[in-house]
């Protein structure tokens, strides 16, 4: 299984964190395209952002974007399985807590949710923005919010 190094995560949020947001969800695939050389795939006339670099067995970006302003984006920290075993688990709760050891140095001291989704660190980050490392069952998850979509979800009581 691949996994993401920490510092490599930590340090794709922290160009996101520095990005001059708001942005349109075409600029900010372009911007990805030309730090990380990530692609872009249209499928039915809407392009995809892809993280083809790091190889993963999910290499989808998912961008939301609001009115044309981005507002999210989610990517794979580790391939994504199907066969759920301990070892396994115990390789990604290693992963994940050294991730979160990064972010902390990074960021400051995380809090810490255990969301429907699986046990979850997030950082409040300079300018309003706010970045989450999540533990899956089937592999590892890391989502920026711009600043623009963390104040959305602080307003609806971040659900």
């Amino acid at each position: 299984m691949k996994i993401m190094e920490p510092a490599e995560l930590c340090d794709i949020m922290d160009f996101w964190i520095a990005a001059p947001w708001p942005l349109t969800e075409d600029e900010t695939q372009q911007r990805a395209v030309e730090r990380f050389g990530w692609t872009i795939e249209v499928d039915g006339g809407t392009p995809y952002l892809m993280d083809t670099v790091s190889n993963f067995t999910i290499p989808d970006v998912m961008t939301v974007p609001y009115k044309d302003r981005m507002m999210e984006l989610s990517l794979q920290a580790s391939d994504t399985t199907r066969e759920i075993t301990s070892p396994l688990t115990e390789l990604l709760g290693d992963a994940f807590t050294l991730m979160v050891r990064e972010g902390e140095g990074r960021w400051g001291k995380p809090t810490l949710l255990d969301s429907k989704s699986g046990p979850t660190a997030r950082w409040n980050v300079d300018g309003g923005a706010r970045v989450s490392f999540i533990f899956l069952s089937r592999g590892l998850l890391a989502m920026f919010e711009t600043p623009q979509g963390a104040e959305v979800e602080r307003k609806l009581g971040d659900r």
